[in-house]
């Protein structure tokens, strides 16, 4: 059986019938012992009380062994227990009729001379009673197993027997009622097996009904954490990850649509560009300077997407060294200068030198993008600002600012760029994106925040030398 519900089942049932049966095996053997203590308790019982009263008897003139007197008044009591040898009738005399020897059941009580008790009697009993004067247990008389206590008094012994009900076909009302308790206690445990395998196994379809579905490329429910601790924390990963694919689908969808949008504009206009210079519509020399700037363009977004999927992928590699802050920001404002004065925008760097543990390349590829986001979004005629302090470089500019929601995404591939509009330039969406990976790269890290006026300020902090 393949199935988990049915492994579950028959290892409950089995680890249940086993403990039954122990059970069962443990009770006829305490039920064996317990019969067996209260037969002998019993005919325990019995002896001494014969033997109370025989003392009380002959307390009283009573003579039991033959021969012996009588009362002087009064009528003759009837014999309560059999007299010695030789005598018939008594109820413990050596006679045939229902006497030990000679009936199939032997009498339960009767009272015998030494001579004859050596007769019924094993030789281990008898060697037992000449040491005490109470011997009681389990023997073989005349062809029965019987139960006995034999207790001596002087010459006679008091002898009383109970069938052995052990050896017995009686003792099977015991086994009976063990068995059927036993069944009963085994269907339960079959029925309590079921369902809790049932219980356990429910779950974990559901998680494979779920999984199917995700794997088909579907959103399934989440899963109810409804059942066993264990099984509720698998269920509870699967529903975080579930939720994690469905967001990595989203952002997937988003970044084909936007770089699809994104390539199209540029790859429309080097075409509409290269058909004017064919037709003789356009002069060469102003079509080749926009096909290359939007060839730039194109490579641009090319490089920042390849730079993007290497961060994700943990290979691109970082250079520890020493790298100054403000030369880095002097470097990054002369090289965006063209694009800050075709904008119209003035780039200024404020503060003073410092130095920082990091990658000089990756430090001014964030540098960079932040200032060309800035000078993209900032109105012209405007300052944008990069300020050096220890650890810290930060550029702000004047331009709309975020909206105060979305400062938590803003560092999310296309998130800004869906939000604020695709009339900002030639952004491909993911120089943010870049920007947060470079920094966690090195070490540091980046945040954004609004100006109390306009604008928005956006501050990297890379790590100290010691």
């Amino acid at each position: 059986m393949r199935s988990l519900q049915g492994r579950l089942f028959l290892s409950i049932l089995a680890a249940v019938l086993l403990a039954v049966g122990a059970s069962l095996a443990l009770g006829i053997v305490l039920t064996r012992n317990a019969v067996r203590s209260t037969l002998r308790a019993d005919v325990i019982q019995q002896a001494d009380a014969v033997y109370g009263s025989l003392l009380t008897r002959q307390a009283g003139g009573l003579q039991f062994q033959g021969g012996g007197p009588r009362p002087a008044a009064g009528p003759a009591p009837a014999p309560v227990l059999g007299s010695g040898p030789g005598q018939a009738g008594g109820a413990g005399g050596d006679g045939a009729a229902g006497g030990i020897g000679g009936v199939l059941v032997p009498r339960p009580l009767q009272v015998v001379t030494f001579a004859r008790a050596v007769e019924l009697l094993p030789s281990a009993v008898i060697a037992r009673l000449r040491r005490q004067p109470v011997v009681s247990g389990t023997a073989r008389i005349e062809g029965h197993e019987l139960i006995f206590a034999a207790r001596r008094d002087g010459r006679r012994v008091i002898l009383v027997t109970r069938p052995n009900l052990i050896s017995r076909s009686d003792f099977s009302s015991y086994l009976s009622a063990l068995f059927i308790a036993s069944g009963v206690a085994a269907l339960l445990a079959a029925l309590l097996a079921m369902l809790l395998a049932r219980r356990v196994n429910g779950p974990l379809r559901h998680l494979a009904a779920a999984a199917g579905q995700l794997a088909a490329g579907r959103h399934p429910e989440p899963l109810r954490l409804d059942g066993p601790r264990e099984i509720d924390s698998v269920a509870a990963s699967f529903n975080t990850m579930a939720e994690q694919l469905a967001l990595s689908r989203d952002a997937e969808r988003g970044l084909l649509l936007s770089v699809s949008h994104d390539l199209r504009t540029p790859l429309t206009s080097i075409r509409g560009y290269a058909e004017g210079i064919q037709d003789g519509t356009i002069e060469p020399a102003p079509a080749a300077t926009v096909i290359g700037r939007e060839a730039g363009r194109l490579e641009r977004m090319v490089g920042d997407l390849l730079a993007l999927a290497r961060l994700r992928q943990g290979v691109l590699e970082i250079h520890r060294e020493a790298v100054d802050l403000r030369a880095v920001a002097h470097e990054a404002q002369q090289r965006l200068g063209p694009a800050a004065n075709e904008a119209g925008v003035q780039v200024n760097v404020e503060g003073e030198g410092s130095v920082v543990q990091a990658d000089h390349g990756r430090t001014l590829q964030v540098l960079s993008n932040l200032l060309e986001n800035a000078i993209r979004l900032t109105p012209r005629g405007t300052v944008v600002t990069v300020t050096v302090g220890p650890g810290t470089v930060a550029v702000s500019d004047e331009g709309p600012g975020i909206p105060a929601d979305e400062l938590p995404r803003a560092f999310e591939r296309f998130h800004l760029r869906d939000r604020i509009g695709r009339s900002s330039g030639s952004g491909a969406g993911v120089g943010l994106a870049i920007v947060r990976e470079l920094s966690e790269a090195m070490g540091g890290s980046v945040t954004v925040e609004n100006l109390p006026e306009r604008g928005a300020r956006f501050t990297v902090s890379l790590p100290q030398l010691p």
